[in-house]
């Protein structure tokens, strides 16, 4: 009977080729299972064992037949947003807790972004104001999340914050599973129409403010922009409209 690799032995396995991997190219070829069985000194279950345990996280690739072997991968987006929600949803995160950490995140991109300013932002923003000021008040919560979201696309692009975006992503995405209402439902109500109008104003002040390179004011514009949509999402003050 072949003895079942121990915990530790796995372990200290799985962090030997996790150091190796990323000293290597993404895409490199490790080696064949008896390379890795030689390369940790380990037993070929116990390779099995971290290779299936590095697939999940995306660091290893593994080809069969002929030209097969271990491969050197990297993480994607969506292999970490995956692995980071379903471990928030294990311990039950309080889902408007990170709809706000979200909010505080934009902010800080948006300062950030005050200190870039040049000719490729005014290139990036000048339409995105432009699209903000075409929707009227009676525009839908569909119409408007897409300039929104165009505009995060466009201001974490300048920013370059990938770590942060990453972040706001994974916050917000766990988030929206809870939200007490569908936002598009109010479509066309007296609340709908004010909230259009005070998010098209916040945007604008935000937009402006960061062309300007005033941090001060595009943080206070960021953050008044977010506190609308956690009101909105939440269904503060909209629950009963």
């Amino acid at each position: 009977m072949v003895a079942k690799p121990s915990k530790s032995n796995i372990t200290t396995a799985a962090s030997e080729l996790r150091s190796i991997i990323w000293s290597a190219e993404e895409g490199a070829l490790l080696g064949s299972e008896e390379d890795l069985t030689s390369m940790l000194g380990v037993s070929r279950p116990t390779v099995r064992q971290v290779a299936r345990l590095l697939e999940t996280e995306g660091l290893l690739r593994v080809r069969r037949g002929i030209n097969g072997g271990y491969f050197a991968a990297r993480p994607s987006v969506e292999v970490i947003e995956s692995a980071v929600s379903a471990y928030l949803h294990r311990v039950e995160a309080d889902d408007e807790e990170l709809s706000e950490i979200a909010s505080a995140l934009w902010t800080i991109v948006v300062g950030k972004a005050t200190r870039l300013r040049s000719v490729e932002m005014e290139a990036v923003l000048e339409p995105l104001k432009t699209k903000v000021r075409a929707l009227k008040d009676d525009a839908r919560w569909d119409d408007m999340l897409e300039v929104e979201e165009i505009s995060r696309k466009e201001i974490f692009k300048l920013a370059n914050s990938p770590y942060i975006e990453l972040i706001f992503h994974i916050n917000r995405t766990s988030a929206t599973r809870k939200f007490p209402l569908i936002p598009g439902n109010l479509d066309g109500t007296p609340a709908h129409r004010e909230f259009i109008k005070t998010w098209r104003t916040a945007k604008l002040l935000e937009l402006d403010a960061i062309l300007s390179g005033d941090r001060t004011l595009a943080e206070l514009a960021a953050r008044h922009t977010r506190k609308l949509f956690h009101k909105r999402l939440w269904g503060h003050g909209y629950l009963d409209s």
